[in-house]
């Protein structure tokens, strides 16, 4: 017999042919073809964020003689830099796609490090959010005993989102969504006057760690992103052209004063008691993108850049469920806030 070394190449190639090797790497070709990927990376070189009480910012733009109110927490914000790395895969014979987003060096308050991850079947998105909000609360109103002027807070963040993707042009998708996390707030305080027949400005006080539980509304699209899924209206674009993506949410829910930011409204205002500890809580958040576009396709591969200018934020007002406080031995406490951030973005994306 031969050695193995000296045996016909044709019976080599044979025998690898008929082998489950080949069986599968034939299978794996025949897939190929049904496979796409897509990789993005945003970096904000900077970004400068602001905070405060909504309901003084409206005093101090519109006015209010009956209760005038002033911001009194300041949340301490870094203005720093993220990168953002994204990536997605296509099952296209099942029409399924995974996909996983991770922001590194954040910057929502203090510092924010944000994993996500989505499934995609049939233009039906789940998208599941972890974040930790970390940073410092600044008081400078009036205090009561073991009410310190600042706290440190170290929270986390948990959304959860389904979304559906439209193939047609206008919005990119539309859904529900939840969220819950906790926040300092300010709380501002009303108390009842019978010699006026109406409520009157109370002494301020705050929470540290406020709870949040929203349930919302949803929308979004991204010319970019449009160029490289072939969907909507920029599905063919290519070359130059305007960039614009909004994220969107509006919705509803419950927050919660707690044991210990009840015990300082009370003391501040004189031992009145708390009017009511859970609270009706409204959000509004809004994120925009407005710049320009370039994308180019080259065979399978696409590739796109873009560059423009991002603001966004959150505007959270929350009311007591048992209305106007009509007791004067009661005092109403509710919180009101607002986040605002904005800073150049670059992005880069390729897909295949």
């Amino acid at each position: 017999m031969k050695p193995a070394s000296m045996l016909p190449l044709s019976f080599i190639v044979v025998a690898i042919a008929a082998s489950p090797l080949h069986a599968q790497l034939a299978q794996l070709g025949a897939l190929v073809p049904d496979i796409s990927t897509m990789g993005s990376f945003s970096i904000v070189p900077r970004d400068a964020w602001s905070s405060g009480d909504f309901m003084a910012l409206s005093d101090s733009l519109f006015g209010d003689p009956s209760t005038p109110r002033d911001t009194q927490m300041r949340v301490s914000m870094d203005q720093t830099a993220s990168t953002t790395y994204e990536g997605d895969l296509f099952l296209k014979k099942l029409r399924l796609k995974l996909g996983l987003n991770v922001d590194i060096d954040n910057n929502f308050i203090g510092k924010l490090d944000r994993l996500m991850g989505y499934v995609n079947y049939d233009g039906f998105t789940l998208r599941v959010q972890t974040s930790t909000l970390r940073g410092t609360a600044n008081w400078s109103g009036s205090t009561v005993l073991d009410m310190p002027t600042q706290s440190a807070f170290d929270n986390s963040f948990v959304g959860v989102d389904l979304l559906y993707y439209r193939q047609t042009g206008g919005i990119d998708y539309f859904g529900i969504g939840y969220t819950s996390y906790h926040l300092p707030v300010q709380l501002d305080c009303l108390v009842y006057s019978p010699a006026a027949g109406q409520v009157a400005k109370g002494i301020d006080s705050y929470q540290d760690d406020m709870s949040f539980q929203i349930y919302s509304i949803l929308f979004g699209l991204d010319t970019l992103r449009e160029s490289f899924t072939r969907t909507g209206t920029f599905a063919s674009m290519q070359g130059l052209s305007l960039w614009m993506a909004t994220q969107d949410r509006a919705g509803a829910g419950l927050s919660y004063i707690s044991d210990k930011a009840r015990s300082w409204v009370e003391a501040a205002n004189g031992g009145r008691r708390l009017w009511s500890a859970t609270q009706i809580a409204m959000l509004v958040d809004y994120n925009l993108t407005v710049g320009l576009q370039w994308v180019r396709s080259y065979g399978p591969v696409r590739l796109g850049l873009g560059l423009g200018y991002n603001l966004g934020g959150q505007v959270v007002l929350c009311i007591t469920p048992k209305g106007p406080v009509d007791d004067v031995n009661r005092v109403d406490a509710s919180p009101s806030f607002y986040l605002f951030h904005s800073g150049p973005i670059f992005t880069g994306t390729i897909s295949w």
